[in-house]
């Protein structure tokens, strides 16, 4: 077979969630010809997937040694650096994030200098949103940090954001469809961690920097009631549209039946995207819900500040959460986990309040969730 050949069969293994023979696939190639970068990379990549980012950085320098141009192992081998918790080489290399896949020309062209570090006493920076809701969500805390350091800071963010980030004192949100101000460097915010020297050891981390909204919190208040019981928030799935997502979402059968183990809980549905039928599903069982209720991240937030602990999968609803101080319970897959949870560990240092539930294996959830209600069982008010 041809090495293209065996490269796309790999990459059907791959998307059927079948690492092992897509690996078969991707070795054969490389060992037909040596010169495939994409072999080596895409060996590699799936490497990182299956939780083995010190294996696959070999071949991933390889794919780069025999293409230096090659984008998607520039951007894979980033991945790897941070996955493995190595910052100081991970945030350089994250850069190549802007010559690969969507984000490929999406970086800002902007007539200002962009920030390198240097003094910010007095200066306005422009600071960039991107990629999606929770990474705005996670990598907003160092707004803070420009500030403390004499900047005065312009975030520029989705719309369903900017309630939800302020402003405060020396900051300013808009969103992107609106004017720029005046203002004297720009950062994308993803970037910031390089310039400030950020690695595992220093990361701090605030209980919260996000703003509630009183008025909405006051509403979500009236809507629950008197606590009677433990709050507990779910959310079971991000964007359905995405490969990723589909290792990383929880089958709703699950999420059913976790409720109906643990009856003694008030229930919130925070999963704003449920169908009809889910939505049915899940009144039948108590649960509460609220359609058409949600507008932005801000009414959000005010319904998370009003519950005592938050079980999500990795989407933005779980970085909110962490991000406001809340117990969040993340549960993660077991393939291709995300590079900011890192491995082997159920703390991150990117929220104080956050534990991270594991699948032990590929697609199984259920251990996972039994040792959320293990949790749940222990947990006090």
């Amino acid at each position: 077979m041809e090495t293209e050949q065996l490269i796309a069969q790999g990459n059907t293994h791959r998307q059927r969630h079948q690492p092992d023979l897509a690996l078969a696939c991707y070795a054969q190639a490389f060992v037909q010809d040596y010169t495939s970068a994409s072999a080596f990379n895409n060996y590699g990549n799936v490497m990182r997937e299956m939780g083995f980012p010190d294996r696959a950085q070999p071949f991933l320098e390889h794919a780069i040694r025999i293409d230096p141009k090659n984008e998607t192992a520039r951007f894979n081998l980033a991945v790897c650096y941070l996955l493995q918790g190595n910052y100081k080489s991970g945030w350089l290399a994250f850069e190549d994030r802007w010559r690969f896949e969507h984000l490929k020309g999406a970086l800002p062209q902007l007539p200002q200098p962009r920030w390198t570090g240097e003094d910010l006493t007095n200066k306005t920076v422009l600071v960039i949103g991107e990629q999606g809701l929770g990474d705005t969500i996670q990598f907003a805390r160092f707004c803070d940090t420009l500030i403390a350091q004499g900047a005065r800071v312009v975030l520029v963010v989705d719309a369903g954001l900017v309630s939800l980030f302020g402003p405060s004192p020396g900051l300013q949100v808009q969103a992107f469809d609106t004017e720029l101000p005046s203002y004297d460097l720009w950062i994308p915010i993803m970037s910031i961690p390089e310039q400030l020297g950020i690695t595992v050891e220093n990361l701090k981390s605030p209980l919260t920097y996000l703003t509630i909204d009183p008025a909405a919190l006051t509403a979500w208040q009236q809507r629950l009631g008197a606590r009677r019981r433990l709050r507990v928030g779910v959310s079971w799935s991000g964007r359905k549209d995405t490969w990723i997502h589909q290792h990383k979402s929880v089958p709703f059968g699950q999420i059913v039946n976790m409720i109906q183990a643990c009856p003694q809980y008030q229930w919130v549905n925070l999963q704003i995207d449920c169908d009809a039928a889910e939505s049915q599903v899940l009144q039948d069982l108590g649960v509460s819900t609220y359609p058409g209720t949600i507008s932005c991240m801000a009414d959000s937030a005010a319904l998370i500040s009003c519950l005592d602990v938050v079980i999500s999968v990795d989407t933005a609803v779980s970085h909110l959460a962490a991000a406001l101080g809340r117990p969040t319970w993340i549960l993660l897959n077991q393939y291709g986990v995300d590079w900011r949870w890192l491995l082997n560990r159920a703390d991150t240092p990117w929220y104080p309040t956050a534990r991270l539930f594991r699948q032990p294996t590929m697609g199984n959830w259920g251990p996972a969730i039994t040792q959320i209600m293990r949790h749940l069982n222990l947990f006090k008010i």
